[in-house]
Order: C-alpha cells, then sequence, then structure tokens
C-alpha cells in the first residue's frame, strides 16, 4: 500500500532515532540486560561473528555426599553435569512505501517522521511479542502471526507449571479458579525448591531502588489476572500495610506491586486461551527469574530507503537480526514458572 512522501534525509539519521527510541515503549525492556542477573539475558557473540546459533552452556552444582573421615576420595570424585541449548536468529524487516513526490504537497504533517513513528512501534510491540509468546510457551500462535520467528515456541514443561484450584491441567480450570495469592505462593514455592535434580529459578539480585539488596522474583501477568488479584483480600491488605511508602514504591516505578519476594507486572501481551473446563478463558502469567530467556543480537539494525519511479517515490525499510527464546535445559524450563489460572473476561467488570 503506497503512502505519501518527503524530502529524503539522512538515513543514518533516522535509523539512530529510530532504534534509540524502541526502548522507551519496549515493555521488557526492563528485565533485559547482558549480565546472568536478567531476566532475559542478551547475548551479543554474533555481532562479531559469522553464525546463526549460539550454544549456551550450564553446568548443575555438585549434589554429592563427600568423604569423611579417611574414606577413600580418590576414585570417588564428583562428575560435574553440565547441559546446553542452542537457540537460533534470523533477520526481520519491515517497511513503508510513500507514494509521491506531489502528495508532500498536500500534507502539513513531517510523513517521514510518521513513518519512522509508525516502524518504531511496530518494533516495540513485534519485540514484546517475540519475548512473551517464546516464554509463555504460545504453541497455539495467540500472541502474533508469526511465533515461530527465528525460534519455535515449546510448551511449558510439566515441573514448571503451576495451576489455579489445586487443578494439573489449563483444561481442569474453571471460572472461580482465577489468580490470587495462594497462585502466587505456590509458584514461589515451586521455583525455590530443587525437584528430582531440575535446578531451582534463581531469584533476580535487585542492585537500586527500595528493595537493593534483596533477592526478587519478576511475575508478568495479564490484565485479566491482576484484575482477579486485586479482589485477593490478603494482596489488597499487603498493599495497603506492607508497601514501601514514596518514590519507591513498586507502583511508581512501573510493577504494579509486590508480594512476598516478588515484584508483580502487567501486560496484555501474556498468553491467553480458551483452554478452561467448557472452553472457558485462560490466563498463562509467568514467574522469571535469571536467565528465563536470551535474547540474540546478530546484527546491528538498519535502515534503507530507496527510490521508486525515477527517484519520485521512496520506501523506507527497517531491519535487523536477532532471536528470542525460552531457556531450556535437560528439555526443562530453566528460569520461569508458569501460572494458568481461569480469567474469564467477565468476571474482571
Amino acid at each position: 500500500m503506497d503512502t505519501q512522501t518527503i524530502s529524503q534525509l539522512q538515513s543514518q539519521v533516522w535509523l539512530r532515532d529510530l532504534f534509540a527510541d524502541v526502548p522507551s515503549i519496549l515493555f521488557m525492556d526492563k528485565f533485559m540486560g547482558e549480565g546472568q542477573n536478567n531476566p532475559i539475558q542478551v547475548i551479543t557473540d554474533l555481532t562479531k561473528k559469522a553464525g546463526d546459533t549460539v550454544i549456551v552452556p550450564l553446568t548443575v552444582k555438585l549434589n554429592g555426599a563427600g568423604v569423611s573421615g579417611d574414606g577413600e576420595l580418590e576414585g570417588n570424585e564428583e562428575e560435574i553435569v553440565s547441559y546446553s541449548f542452542a537457540p537460533k536468529l534470523d533477520q526481520l524487516r519491515h517497511a513503508v512505501r510513500l507514494k509521491g513526490r506531489m502528495d508532500e504537497k498536500k500534507v502539513a504533517y513531517n510523513i517521514r517522521t510518521d513513518a519512522k513513528d509508525k516502524l518504531k512501534l511496530w518494533w516495540a510491540e513485534r519485540i514484546d511479542r517475540e519475548i512473551l509468546s517464546k516464554l509463555c510457551g504460545d504453541t497455539a500462535g495467540t500472541l502474533t502471526a508469526s511465533t515461530t520467528f527465528a525460534n519455535t515456541p515449546t510448551s511449558p514443561t510439566s515441573n514448571r507449571q503451576v495451576f489455579a484450584g489445586g487443578q494439573s491441567a489449563e483444561s481442569g480450570l474453571t471460572a472461580a479458579m482465577v489468580m490470587d495469592t495462594k497462585v502466587l505462593d505456590k509458584a514461589k514455592q515451586l521455583a525455590k525448591v530443587t525437584i528430582a535434580g531440575v535446578p531451582r529459578v534463581r531469584p533476580i539480585k535487585i542492585e537500586d531502588g527500595a528493595y537493593k539488596g534483596t533477592d526478587q522474583y519478576i511475575v508478568i501477568l495479564h490484565s485479566y489476572q491482576i484484575s482477579d488479584l486485586r479482589k485477593d483480600p490478603v494482596w489488597a491488605q499487603v498493599q495497603r500495610d506492607a508497601n514501601v511508602r514514596g518514590d519507591s514504591n513498586p507502583l511508581i516505578s512501573g510493577a504494579h506491586g509486590a508480594y512476598n519476594g516478588m515484584m508483580i507486572y502487567e501486560s496484555d501481551l501474556v498468553y491467553t486461551g480458551t483452554d478452561g473446563a467448557a472452553s472457558a478463558k485462560t490466563a498463562r502469567g509467568l514467574l522469571l527469574g535469571q536467565q528465563a530467556g536470551v535474547f540474540l543480537e546478530g546484527r546491528e539494525a538498519d535502515w534503507v530507503e530507496k527510490s521508486f519511479d525515477y527517484g519520485d517515490k521512496w520506501g523506507i525499510a527497517a531491519g535487523r537480526i536477532f532471536g528470542v527464546q525460552k531457556t531450556k535445559f535437560n528439555s526443562v524450563d530453566y528460569g520461569l514458572i508458569t501460572l494458568s489460572t481461569c480469567a474469564d473476561v467477565a468476571s474482571t467488570a
């Protein structure tokens, strides 16, 4: 579809402006960083060398009993168990095409600026969707038409799932089984306990603000789940009586609230489906610890302007090479727990 045109400016200036602005509206940006102490670890290895795959290693802590007294240690050493997973990256591009030079005379606004703003919003929403679709295990493709970009989403593993109402599958959830503090408590308990050799989910070490020096999990819930959580009297009392006052309150810093070592955030891009009993609407929230997912950066973004029809028309394209995937070792979700509840729209009114 052709749109309108304006005079050409230096492409690199617009490139810098576009991808400098994207993080300002990117919901998941606050959870991304190059160190391990982030829910989404950014890996830039492939920006400097060829390849489309990164091998991410994990070694499991020692669990042996050791040798006491003069017992023989030689021959009783413990083997370090290691795993790895291999997320991929790919190229993603999007563009707008301007209608023609004459149309510049018909409008009062700057069409190049409008094109940049539209691409900025598209990129921010697309990256948020890519990250949350992979973390939620959106194998049904409800968040975006192309959840298989670079990496295919995988379903939550059974030992990393919590269901409301004591259920063992989303298909058993009924309208009364909604998000509350009991679900949050159960998710944290599961995250902190090592079960059958599965590593626990390591919390994020907060480095600034009122919670500096504490260990916190990041919880991202769908707006429907947030509405149900607010009806829980335990949640309401904790927010009134136990939360931080003033500018450091998590509600002011962008979180919806804090509870039992968990910072609660809200996003309408969290997976929803009709997976409950009698096709009831469900939502699949997330508890995230360190390295719940990875974001591979393969090449710096580019901005290309191309002339058509002897210079009368211009097209503007912006692209980057990247990949997102949930961290998984030994076929088990590594740094997250999914929180499945019923979240019928009517019940949140």
